[in-house]
């Protein structure tokens, strides 16, 4: 799993720019494309193969109107070049979320993960607490392997004592 902040995209209208017969990337989209292969190159994050998921969170540098689907283009294909994954084809699940506005500077949470079994095959899911896709066992099972082995080592949370509940200092 990778897990990212990127600076906010430039939008889909302004990533491209038509010189004659051909379209070419502008110089924004370019800085921007250099921008998150430079923050890829310092994590040392390694190519994903196989089916992924992604799941971004926008949350755009000001308040004005802005569509959600004009940011995907330069972020995903900036991932790609940067070597995050092969090819943006590679993508079988994509989730977008705009948020509030981030004061000064908008930007971007991105999560990309493989999935260990085909979506929609019986008994995938991803664990409630690091994220990661897996084969759950039940329907019950919403929890990892590892984050189940990592439960099992924290000591038990103590009993709640019946009349121990208190409303302005007084017990209930």
């Amino acid at each position: 799993m990778i897990r990212l902040t990127l600076p906010y995209p430039p939008s889909v209208n302004h990533y491209w720019r038509h010189v004659g017969n051909r379209v070419l990337i502008s110089k924004e989209g370019r800085k921007y494309r250099a921008a998150v292969s430079s923050l890829l190159n310092r994590k040392n994050i390694e190519t994903l193969t196989g089916d992924l998921i992604v799941d971004i969170i926008v949350y755009p540098p000001d308040r004005r109107r802005r569509d959600v689907d004009n940011c995907l283009k330069a972020m995903l294909d900036s991932m790609q070049w940067g070597g995050a994954y092969e090819d943006d084809s590679q993508i079988v699940r994509l989730t977008i979320e705009k948020r509030e506005p981030a004061p000064k500077a908008g930007n971007a949470e991105v999560v990309i993960q493989r999935i260990p079994a085909p979506i929609g095959k019986a008994g995938f899911r991803s664990c409630l607490r690091c994220d990661e896709a897996f084969v759950s066992t039940g329907p019950g099972n919403r929890i990892c392997e590892s984050c189940t082995f990592i439960n099992d080592l924290l000591p038990p949370a103590l009993p709640i004592e019946r009349g121990s509940k208190r409303h302005n200092g007084e017990l209930m």
